[in-house]
């Protein structure tokens, strides 16, 4: 919804989603342990060939990794958002533990030609719940670690973004990583079953429905500018018209479109 030349445009259409990125990240995470794992010939699998040692390693972490994509926002995020991290951890560590042993159980069938006895599925539960463990630990780490970092505190190439804290309703602040509970909400977008937050303090994912994030957001002042995106009057830093299009340019250099169906809001409420 902005002009073919400008450049944020182009930066947008560049941008990688979210999705795709957690997936190679995850991708490149479970090949580089399943490396680790082949070479270390963990719960005595050496004596499989080192190839494949690799590649049922990475198979079984990539299921882990795909498991924990869909679990970790809705344990850390909803259903245990006010929780202890450990309770957290130990919850996510217990699901994503689930496939993984259900993929040992399968290979042991395959490979011996018998199904295992129940007793032997707890053993290996009670292995891959360890490894689950540690793993889910140091995610958790890495991302308390990533907020601490002076970097994360204003988003990258707008060092004179906001810091005031804005009253954000509590139920949607206690919806996001805490580094960014503080700032100012500028919009939302929609993407996937995701919702993209932008801040003053940066942009982060959340699981939930825009009309959810809407009706939590009523206390503040903003409209619904298409059918993927609610803006905040707080956030809006210009405007932008070209080719009979109008674009919102937030405070964080984002902009968000404004459909045909939606013109007539904005305009009413003086954004234009």
């Amino acid at each position: 919804m902005t002009e073919p030349g400008n450049p944020s445009t182009r930066a947008r259409a560049g941008r990688i989603p979210a999705w795709a990125v957690t997936v190679l990240r995850g991708g490149a995470i479970s090949i580089g342990l399943g490396v680790i794992f082949a070479w270390l010939g963990v719960y005595q699998s050496g004596e499989i060939p080192f190839p494949e040692r690799i590649v049922y390693w990475s198979a079984l972490i990539a299921l882990g990794s795909a498991a924990a994509m869909l679990i970790n926002p809705l344990v850390f995020d909803r259903w245990m958002a006010g929780s202890h991290p450990a309770l957290q951890i130990a919850a996510v560590s217990c699901v994503i533990s689930i496939p993984i042993t259900i993929g040992l159980v399968a290979i042991e069938y395959v490979s011996v030609g018998t199904l295992a006895e129940p007793g032997w599925w707890w053993v290996q539960f009670g292995y891959v719940l360890v490894i689950s463990g540690l793993l889910t630990t140091g995610g958790w780490a890495l991302d308390r670690l990533g907020e601490k970092s002076p970097a994360a505190a204003t988003p990258s190439g707008n060092p004179a973004a906001p810091t005031t804290p804005s009253a954000v309703p509590v139920v949607f602040a206690d919806r996001l990583p805490a580094k960014f509970r503080a700032g100012a909400i500028y919009a939302v977008s929609a993407e996937d079953h995701y919702l993209r937050v932008h801040t003053s303090a940066g942009e982060t994912m959340i699981l939930m429905r825009l009309a959810d994030a809407i009706r939590e957001l009523a206390a503040l002042e903003g409209l619904q500018t298409h059918r993927s995106w609610w803006v905040a009057r707080q956030g809006l830093a210009d405007v932008s018209r070209g080719d009979g299009k109008v674009t919102l340019k937030l405070k964080s250099g984002v902009e968000a479109p404004v459909s045909r169906a939606n013109l007539k809001v904005v305009r009413e409420a003086g954004w234009l």
